[in-house]
């Protein structure tokens, strides 16, 4: 939500509860006229919230693929590819399509994130 890192909806609840997360995924409602500024919008808020936020590791999914066409999902997914710099996956929450593969590279993702932290309690060498 725009104004989310100012407190708007569950504001800074949400954004204290993310900084949690090992990763982030960001799912792009592709049914909207403007997914690049979607995008933007949170990459914004997660930086004026602060925290290493707009640091964390993230992917990008286009969903509600359903409810577009072929031409639309394309285009789409290569307008957010190019602002947002990854790859993006393409999925429908309704019928399931890409969700499993999404998934599992969100698995991946956090499994990778949690080997590199640090353990806690030792100092790092």
């Amino acid at each position: 939500i725009e104004g989310a890192s100012d407190g708007a909806g569950l504001g800074t609840r949400f954004l204290g509860h993310v900084e949690r997360c090992r990763a982030l995924l960001h799912l792009v409602d592709g049914t909207q006229d403007d997914v690049v500024g979607a995008y933007r919008t949170i990459r914004g808020e997660l930086k004026a919230y602060g925290g290493n936020l707009a640091r964390k590791k993230e992917i990008v999914a286009l969903n509600k693929t359903d409810a577009m066409t072929p031409e639309d999902i394309e285009a789409k997914r290569a307008l957010l590819a190019k602002a947002s710099r990854k790859t993006v996956h393409v999925i429908s929450g309704v019928s399931g399509r890409g969700v499993q593969p999404l998934l599992h590279e969100l698995m991946k993702l956090v499994d990778k994130q949690r080997d590199a932290a640090p353990a806690k309690g030792k100092e790092a060498a």
